[in-house]
């Protein structure tokens, strides 16, 4: 009996952790509308890191951040892939709890290759996010924004 359900622990395990973490394609962003995206929930929710094509330019972005009254402004949006970190000037946009910057060639290679990102937002809570499933994703979303 203790087997079935040590057997239906690792089913459920095993179907709920992994969809959190896979990427995604959609054709729009929550916060950007119609652009073909690749997107990932972080690790322990609440946050979504996407790499969208943006006005025909692949621009990373980071929703979830509370929405707070107050104009646009440019910080520094670190990335860290695998322990290779990446440090791009975002711009924060707090009314709409969102960070986007212009997403490095390097930056999304080494997205697709990796196994774990970690998003640091200049004075804002840092995101996990598993890269499982993430190269087709992108390579979805470069396809169509080079059309």
């Amino acid at each position: 009996m203790w087997w079935k359900i040590l057997a239906a622990l690792l089913l459920i395990v095993g179907v709920v952790a992994p969809a959190g973490a896979e990427w995604r394609y959609a054709n729009e962003h929550p916060v950007f509308g119609e652009s073909p995206t690749a997107l990932a929930s972080s690790v322990s929710g609440g946050h979504d890191l996407a790499l969208v094509c943006w006005h025909g330019v692949p621009t990373i972005s980071v929703v979830g951040f509370e929405q707070k009254t107050g104009s646009d402004r440019r910080k520094a949006l670190d990335v860290v892939v695998d322990g290779l970190g990446f440090r791009l000037e975002a711009l924060h946009s707090p009314p709409d709890g969102v960070w986007f910057a212009p997403a490095p060639s390097q930056l999304m290679r080494t997205l697709k290759r990796g196994n774990v990102a970690v998003v640091l937002p200049m004075q804002a809570s840092t995101s996990r996010y598993s890269l499982d499933g993430s190269a087709e994703s992108i390579d979805r979303m470069l396809a169509a924004c080079d059309r």
